[in-house]
C-alpha cells in the first residue's frame, strides 16, 4: 500500500481519479472561457487553505495553553499543516484569473468608479499579490518551525523542543491575528470592493477554526477506525466534539452580529453584500441553508453528551460543518461576482481536485513521522485519558 498502511491501492486510485477530475474541470473551464472558473478556483483554494491554517492554529493554541489531552492526536493537525505550501501556491495562482474575480483589476472600471479610484493605491495587482506572497511566506515559515521542533523532539527527546514550540506558537498566534484580517480583507472582501465590515475578519476566522477542528476530528476518526490510533478514546473525541459544538455557536454569534449591524446601519455600501444574497433570485434559499449547516444542525446533533463521544454522530456533525463552511465561502464569493445561484460543475470538479491535493499533502505529512510524538512530555497525560476511560469501563 502507498503511504504506509493508511490507504489501500484502490483508495489511492480514487484519489488520483479525483485529481484528474479536478484537472479536467479546470481545463474545460479554460477552453470554454467560463466566467465561473476562477471564482470557483478562489473558493476552493481558500477553503482548503483555511483547513490547514485551522489545524495550525489548533496546534499553536494547545502548545501555548500547555494542553495535554490533544498530544495523541497532534500529528493529525501537524500533517494537515503540510498542505500550506501547496495551498499558498494555489492562492498565488489566482493571479492568472484575477480579472474574472476582482473588479478593481479593470482600469476602466476603476476610473469610472469614485470609490475604487480612492482605493486604487491599495487595490492594485502588484501590491495585492506582493502582500499575498508575504503573508503566505510568513505562515509557511512558522509552519516549518513548528513541524521541525516536533520532529526533532522525536529524535533526541529533549524538553527544550517543547519550550521552543510554545514560544513559536505564541509568536505565531500574534502574527496570525495581525495578518489573517489583512488576508481576509484582501482576498475575499475585495471581491465586492465597495463593501466593508469591521467584523469581517472575525467572521472568516470563526469559519476557519471550526472547520479546521471538524477536519481534524474526521481524520482522527478515520485513522482510529483503521486501527492505527488505538490510543484515541472517547474522552479525546468528546473534547473535539465540545470544541466543535462551542465554535459553531461562536460562528453563529459572529454571523448574526455582522448581519444585525449592517441591517440597522442600512448603509448602501454595506447592505449590497446581503442584498446580493437575499434579494437576488435563487440565492435566498442558500442563504438560509448556510445557517442550518453551520450552526443549527451541528448544534442539535452535538447537544447530547453521548453524541460527542460516538464516532458516527461526531463524524456526521463534522461533515455537515465542512459542507457548511464551503457553502459559507460560496456565498461570500459567487454572488459578489454576479454568478447564478446554482452550484456549477466547475465548483464540484475543482472541489474534487483540491480534496485530492489536500489528502495527498496530509498523507505525505503522516508518512514523515510516527503517529505519536513519543518523547513529548505531555504524552502520558494524554494517554491517561484513555487508560482512565478503560478502567471505568471495567468497573461498570
Amino acid at each position: 500500500m502507498p503511504f504506509k498502511n493508511f490507504v489501500s491501492d484502490r483508495e489511492h486510485k480514487a484519489l488520483m481519479g479525483l485529481l484528474a477530475l479536478g484537472a479536467l474541470g479546470f481545463a474545460a473551464g479554460l477552453i470554454s472561457h467560463s466566467a465561473r472558473l476562477w471564482p470557483s478556483f478562489l473558493l476552493n483554494a481558500f477553503y482548503f487553505l483555511t483547513l490547514a491554517l485551522g489545524a495550525m492554529v489548533f496546534v499553536s493554541i494547545h502548545h501555548v495553553s500547555n494542553a495535554g489531552w490533544s498530544t495523541v492526536i497532534r500529528r493529525i493537525p501537524e500533517a494537515m499543516m503540510g498542505y500550506l505550501p501547496l495551498g499558498a501556491a494555489m492562492m498565488l495562482f489566482t493571479f492568472f484569473g484575477r480579472q474574472a474575480i476582482y473588479r478593481w483589476t479593470h482600469e476602466d472600471v476603476v476610473h469610472s468608479d469614485g470609490v475604487l479610484s480612492v482605493k486604487a493605491w491599495l487595490l492594485n495587482t502588484p501590491s495585492f499579490y506582493a502582500r499575498m506572497a508575504i503573508i503566505l511566506a510568513i505562515w509557511i515559515a512558522f509552519m516549518v518551525l513548528l513541524r521541525r521542533e516536533s520532529l526533532w523532539q522525536d529524535e533526541d527527546g529533549r524538553l527544550e523542543h517543547t519550550m521552543s514550540s510554545k514560544k513559536i506558537s505564541a509568536v505565531f498566534l500574534v502574527v496570525f491575528a495581525l495578518t489573517f484580517p489583512l488576508a481576509s480583507f484582501d482576498w475575499l472582501m475585495s471581491v465586492e470592493p465597495e463593501f466593508y465590515s469591521t467584523i469581517y475578519a472575525f467572521y472568516c476566522f470563526s469559519g476557519l477554526f471550526v472547520s479546521g477542528i471538524a477536519a481534524i476530528a474526521i481524520l482522527v476518526i478515520w485513522l482510529r477506525r483503521r486501527g492505527v490510533l488505538p490510543e484515541v478514546g472517547e474522552e479525546h473525541l468528546h473534547n473535539l466534539g465540545k470544541l466543535i459544538f462551542g465554535f459553531t455557536t461562536f460562528w453563529a454569534y459572529i454571523w448574526i452580529s455582522q448581519y444585525l449591524l449592517i441591517y440597522y446601519a442600512n448603509l448602501p455600501e454595506e447592505t449590497i453584500y446581503y442584498i446580493r444574497q437575499m434579494a437576488t433570485p435563487g440565492w435566498y434559499g442558500l442563504f438560509l441553508l448556510n445557517l442550518f449547516l453551520n450552526w443549527i444542525i451541528p448544534f442539535v446533533i452535538l447537544l447530547p453528551r453521548s453524541a460527542k463521544r460516538r464516532e458516527g454522530w461526531l463524524m456526521t456533525a463534522c461533515l455537515i460543518v465542512l459542507v457548511g463552511h464551503w457553502l459559507d465561502l460560496y456565498l461570500m464569493i459567487l454572488p459578489q461576482v454576479g454568478a447564478a445561484a446554482m452550484i456549477s460543475p466547475y465548483d464540484l470538479t475543482l472541489g474534487a481536485g483540491f480534496t485530492a491535493l489536500f489528502l495527498y499533502a496530509f498523507l505525505r505529512g503522516l508518512k514523515q513521522a510516527a503517529l505519536l510524538p513519543v518523547h513529548d512530555p505531555y504524552l502520558q497525560e494524554s494517554l491517561a485519558l484513555h487508560a482512565h476511560e478503560e478502567a471505568e469501563a471495567g468497573v461498570y
